[in-house]
């Protein structure tokens, strides 16, 4: 799986489009080792699995060689050679099987070599990939340049890989075709990648690692698989990626070995400081270097060999992987050495703490120094100062209190497995004095985890909740991430939306559910993400689409039978179900959802569902299940405001409810009051609400007109939110109404009315669900099939939907 690349992986596709019309070409791929070159070769062979395919890999150790890489290419095709007219195959002779290659002529090859590849594309199209050209013999450059200016006129596509300014000679580089530098991939396809490769990395190591790598994709390869176990698990200081801990042998270690195994002694402990040192300030490094024994002359080496960038105060290697090559290639008496010569420079003093951490063994100083940095850390940092502080303490209580507050820690920042192992090793340290926490840390990862309904969980607010003000929630959320509180986060970002979902802002409503449940599912954080899938499945409700919202339901569902779970999800599902089916006008499905919630043992009420219940039990003609929540509804509104603390749509929902309650000119009375408060405190989603169920009564009321005009009102809104749970219920209207845009007269000479009749009957629907759908009387319902059946020349229902009348009307 490639990732990121875009505009060559177009490049490919474009190249294998052309060249299956009859036309090659050429795209070089230029980039520093482990840029992904040979991954986008794979990918071009992957593409063009059906075509013909020569692939040669250029060899340092047979450059010397000539024609080795063009001999290598070609040897799929040395059985066709005879079929070439004498003079090109006596050329490709020495060049294929061997002989007096010096005293072959290299333009007679070239055109031999041009005649046998397009012999061979004219039967079938052509790709050639060639990879690490740099490494390829001069003479093999010469004949594959010369070809591939030429490679328009026959099908043939070239793929070419080569590395940035290792080639200093110009005939040994292909000048021809598209040449496409790598400039690595961008922090999204980085996280990505690691995401899908080394899963067990944390949030906190993986940024650590992205950064570290440069966007270079063996770079972030090798430097998350040289992380230890407690690295990737997010136990890494702020300061040094690599503090003292040994790393595994990386990829490019011949290739660092090759090109600077040659450097002096010094020079090479100059460059072990840089390693040891994250930040690339130079004037801690010189410092500290100066003091182990290095010179001027070593900075100087180190930078003319290639391996350093050095500016007026600054230094970085040139390439992401040295580093850790450097630091892993190092003694641990030279890592010491390094870290305890950095710990007495002139930088941070919260970097020195942990050089003088990585420089010592138990040292009780230390272990003190590393503490007061966590208490004045965010939660993240903070657990790996505690953790490495318990490894310097000598004592054995205080051991056990360092290892308890980088638990407590490790819980706060959602690092539940690390807050597992430390909290046993708090146990096992001094288990009589830390019982207690240590209960109370496993009783909250056990709360998070979903296995235990027990442990301090955040403050959750969800749809059924008075929202937070929109500001308090924005700032809730930035104290999260400043704090490193990953625990805390989700929880945060729930509450988020639904200050937002308040206020209409449903779009970055759902992305702030999105990223709390990717959190996590990164985390480990079942309960908080199953009830963000709950909002989620609302969110999928009002947007329409009823596939994604059955299917979280179901998650959610399965959640609950599995694990005790968040009490309020299963409230949340229900009004999520309910929501959808109101959208399509299935009021009696919404109605048993809304009752199921309005009746669920200690569910808080909530001012949404309750309107949605009247609004459900009015349009079922169960009016008598409206009384409690209407009663419940205008309770609320008048308790809230004589305390000036009402939110700013109850009194709008109370109108529209008694709009739903009432009858004739009372009825329109209470629509027009409910449409002017919701347009007074800017809920405009709520207004079109109000203006559909106006439209629709206004339509019953045979005031078509004027309920075309609300009804227009409405879908404009519903368009701009993108609401197509409730577009579905105004256009059918529309529909009714005869007002629909555009619409064209039945060919069946129904009236719009019937046609509508008519395309409900034939997907199954009964005359009452018919009727609850079009807010008809089942007694119109069927007069309106009676007049149509002779229309359509049908005499059951049963004959309708062969007649196929969404096409017949």
């Amino acid at each position: 799986m490639l990732f990121g690349y875009i505009p060559e992986r177009a490049a490919i596709d474009d190249l294998l489009r052309r060249t299956r019309s009859g036309s090659g070409g050429v795209v070089k791929f230029t980039g520093e080792l482990g840029a992904g070159k040979s991954a986008l070769l794979d990918d071009a062979a992957e593409k063009a699995s059906d075509m013909q395919m020569l692939r040669a890999e250029g060899s340092r150790s047979e450059a010397q060689y000539s024609y080795a890489l063009l001999g290598l290419l070609l040897s799929p095709l040395a059985g066709q050679v005879t079929e070439l007219p004498h003079e090109h195959a006596s050329q490709l002779h020495p060049v294929l099987w061997g002989g007096e290659r010096d005293a072959v002529d290299r333009l007679r090859v070239c055109h031999a070599v041009l005649a046998l590849l397009g012999m061979a594309a004219r039967r079938r199209p052509f790709v050639c990939l060639v990879d690490d050209l740099h490494w390829a013999d001069r003479e093999s450059v010469e004949v594959l340049s010369f070809v591939a200016r030429r490679a328009g006129t026959e099908p043939i596509a070239w793929f070419i890989s080569e590395r940035e300014g290792t080639c200093t000679d110009a005939r040994r580089t292909l000048t021809a075709g598209t040449r496409m530098p790598l400039r690595g991939l961008d922090e999204c396809a980085a996280t990505r990648m690691l995401k899908v490769r080394v899963p067990d990395l944390v949030p906190p190591a993986r940024q650590r690692v992205v950064a570290e790598a440069r966007g270079n994709p063996a770079a972030l390869r090798d430097i998350s698989h040289a992380l230890t176990p407690g690295q990737r698990a997010g136990s890494i200081n702020s300061f040094t990626l690599y503090d003292g801990t040994p790393s595994s042998a990386t990829s490019a270690h011949a290739e660092f070995h090759e090109r600077f195994g040659g450097l002096a002694e010094s020079t090479v402990l100059l460059a072990l400081t840089v390693a040891a040192c994250d930040s690339d300030d130079l004037r801690p490094v010189r410092a500290a270097a100066y003091n182990l024994g290095c010179r001027d002359e070593d900075l100087d080496h180190a930078e003319r060999s290639g391996l350093l960038e050095v500016g007026a105060s600054t230094a970085r290697f040139t390439h992401p992987l040295w580093r850790l090559v450097m630091y892993c290639d190092a003694t641990a008496v030279q890592r010491q050495a390094v870290h305890g010569a950095l710990s007495e420079s002139d930088t941070l003093h919260a970097a020195r703490i942990w050089h003088a951490a990585a420089a010592s063994y138990e040292n009780d100083a230390v272990a003190t120094e590393l503490a007061e940095a966590a208490r004045h850390s965010p939660h993240g940092k903070a657990y790996a100062a505690y953790d490495r502080a318990a490894a310097h303490a000598t004592e054995r209580g205080q051991r056990a209190r360092y290892y308890m507050a980088a638990a407590d820690s490790a819980v706060e920042a959602g690092l539940f497995d690390e807050a597992a192992r430390l909290s046993d090793a708090a146990a096992a340290a001094d288990l009589s004095a830390q019982r207690l926490q240590v209960a109370k840390v496993r009783a909250a990862i056990d709360g998070e985890r979903g296995t235990a309904a027990e442990g301090s969980i955040p403050r959750i607010v969800t749809l059924l909740d008075e929202p937070l003000r929109l500001r308090e929630a924005e700032d809730h959320v930035t104290h999260c991430r400043d704090s490193g509180a990953g625990r805390r986060l989700p929880y945060a970002l729930l509450a988020l939306g639904n200050a937002l979902l308040s206020e209409d802002g449903y779009a970055r409503a759902r992305e702030a559910f999105r990223e709390g449940l990717e959190l996590c599912e990164e985390t480990g954080q079942p309960n908080c993400a199953v009830l963000l899938k709950s909002h989620l499945a609302w969110c999928a409700a009002f947007e329409g689409d009823e596939a994604r919202c059955s299917a979280l339901a179901r998650e959610c569902q399965a959640h609950a039978e599995r694990h005790q779970g968040p009490a309020e999800t299963p409230s949340v599902v229900l009004w999520a179900q309910a929501r959808a089916d109101m959208g399509r006008a299935r009021y009696r499905g919404a109605l048993a959802h809304l009752t199921a919630l309005w009746d669920f043992a200690g569910t808080p009420c909530s001012a949404g569902v309750a309107a949605d219940l009247v609004e459900s039990a009015v349009r079922s003609a169960r009016s008598g299940l409206a009384e409690r929540p209407f009663a419940w509804l205008t309770e609320l509104n008048s308790g809230q405001s004589a305390q000036a603390v009402a939110p700013s749509s109850y009194d709008g929902l109370v109108a529209r409810c008694q709009a739903l309650l009432s009858e004739g000119e009372e009825a329109r009375r209470w629509y027009e009051e409910a449409a002017v408060l919701f347009e007074k405190h800017g809920q405009r989603v709520e207004w079109a609400r109000c203006e559909l169920l106006y439209g629709e009564w206004l339509r019953r009321s045979r005031r078509r007109r004027e309920a075309r005009e609300h009804l227009h009102a409405a879908e404009a809104v519903f368009t701009e939110y993108g609401a197509q749970g409730w577009l579905w219920r105004v256009r059918s209207e529309l529909a009714v109404c005869a007002g629909k845009r555009g619409a064209r007269p039945s060919r069946s000479g129904l009236t719009e009315q019937e046609a509508n009749v008519v395309r409900l009957a034939a997907r199954g629907r009964t005359n009452p669900q018919i009727a609850e759908e079009l807010f008809l009387s089942p007694r119109t319902v069927a007069n309106h099939l009676y007049r149509a059946f002779p229309k359509l020349g049908v005499t059951s229902r049963d004959q309708l939907s062969a007649l196929r009348p969404d096409k017949a009307c």
